[in-house]
């Protein structure tokens, strides 16, 4: 049975129980309290009833007056503002400042979601995992690729398109980063792991591969690309790649830059 924010908690070996007892997905009938949202501080912190203010878990929002700030606080309000949410706690409670830590769930038109979680789908919110607490990584991380790939909210500010030359000369500086690479198609070969993509040119073997759910993609050796993803530099024997497993990853240049006039 939840409770309400009205009562005291007294939840750490209750949670610490939830977290050996559950899975891995977010639930929210893994919550161990109740309240309604009355107002909204920012894009991570909310006041509920009774006086209780929480901080949202695993993320960090821009400050007031920063970039994306007034977005992340809006988004934020008409998620949660004036509705009955769910709250589920992890290791550690509150933190110096004495808020409730809590990943909040809110029920939507579609269903149940976990607001943290959906400030970083949006792009709205960095990840900030501080030990004690930082279940759902896996989720978090996820989320934030997501939101990088798809260019959503502050990562639409970051970076431009590149083309092969550059990305592999600033190598040190784009691997394990979002990029987005410009090129023509030269081959593409069968893989176990996948559809790998090669350019017509590349000096360090940089290459797609396309994971087994983007194969239907309609790629032919000719075709100019817009490549984006995080870019992986882990073999040096398989060079740098982009791995694609959204169709949405990848944008004909025709479709988005108009042919010259003739």
């Amino acid at each position: 049975m939840r409770r309400t924010l009205c009562l005291p908690v007294c939840l750490v070996l209750v949670t610490l129980l939830a977290g050996l007892a559950f899975g891995d997905a977010p639930d929210p009938a893994r919550a161990t309290l109740d309240g309604r949202v009355l107002g909204i501080i920012d894009g991570d912190t909310v006041d509920i009833r009774g006086s209780t203010r929480v901080r949202y878990l695993n993320i960090d929002t821009p400050e007031i007056g920063q970039p994306y700030a007034d977005l992340a606080t809006e988004l934020n309000r008409q998620l949660v503002r004036f509705k009955d949410v769910r709250l589920e706690l992890d290791v550690k409670e509150r933190d110096a400042y004495n808020r409730l830590l809590a990943y909040v769930y809110v029920e939507t038109d579609s269903g149940w979601v976990m607001a943290n979680l959906e400030l970083v789908r949006a792009g709205l919110a960095r990840l900030l995992f501080i030990p004690p607490n930082g279940r759902y990584r896996a989720q978090f991380e996820e989320a934030l690729l997501d939101a990088m790939i798809h260019r959503r909210g502050m990562w639409g500010a970051v970076g431009g398109v590149l083309t092969v030359a550059e990305l592999e000369a600033g190598i040190g500086e784009n691997v394990n980063q979002v990029v987005t690479v410009r090129f023509t198609v030269a081959t593409l070969s069968i893989t176990a792991a996948g559809t790998r993509v090669d350019p017509t040119e590349t000096g360090l073997g940089f290459h797609l591969l396309l994971l087994p759910a983007c194969e239907a993609i309609a790629l032919n050796a000719g075709a100019e690309i817009l490549a984006t993803g995080l870019l992986d530099y882990s073999s040096l024997r398989s060079g740098p790649v982009l791995r694609i497993d959204d169709p949405t990853q990848i944008v004909f240049v025709q479709d988005v830059i108009p042919a010259a006039s003739p």
